[in-house]
């Protein structure tokens, strides 16, 4: 089973401020939807409620120690270990956030699909810096700054070097 992160994070690492994403990118959405659709995917209890709803065409795993925790549409399971043995039979798992949920899996994770956002945001959420000596990355796509979006999105395939 190959572990894959997949994340939108700001030049400051931020990735969200009150269980919210800071930015709107569209093509950020459709990215993770084309890459994710097909495979399970594995969340935090916060995420799970920012979204309020399973994500079509793939199969929903919420992580919660809450053990009477229900999540209409998904499957809930105490911790990312048990998630991940839930689902080792395959072939790649997402795990979509939220912060704490991703320091937990970056160790085993290998491959992250980042999108970069060129700005700088304030909020509580982040997510760790890849360092170079661990992970390739490859540029996949560069958006550059629209009338509506001020920044430059970049969409990269982060890979754990061996």
């Amino acid at each position: 089973m190959k572990i894959a992160l997949i994340v939108a994070a700001a030049r400051n690492g931020v990735i969200g401020s009150g269980n919210k994403m800071l930015w709107r990118v569209p093509e950020d959405f459709a990215h993770f939807k084309r890459t994710t659709m097909g495979h399970p995917i594995v969340m935090g209890r916060k995420t799970w409620e920012s979204i309020g709803r399973p994500l079509p065409g793939r199969r929903n795993v919420v992580v919660t120690r809450n053990a009477d925790y229900r999540a209409e549409g998904a499957e809930v399971v105490p911790s990312l270990e048990e998630a991940f043995r839930t689902l080792a039979d395959t072939d790649t798992v997402f795990v979509i956030g939220g912060g704490e949920i991703y320091r937990q899996a970056l160790p085993s994770a290998d491959v992250v699909w980042l999108t970069k956002i060129d700005a700088d945001f304030e909020g509580d959420t982040t997510f760790p810096e890849l360092p170079e000596s661990e992970w390739t990355t490859e540029v996949l796509e560069m958006l550059e700054p629209t009338e509506s979006r001020s920044f430059e999105v970049t969409f990269c395939r982060c890979e754990r070097r061996a």
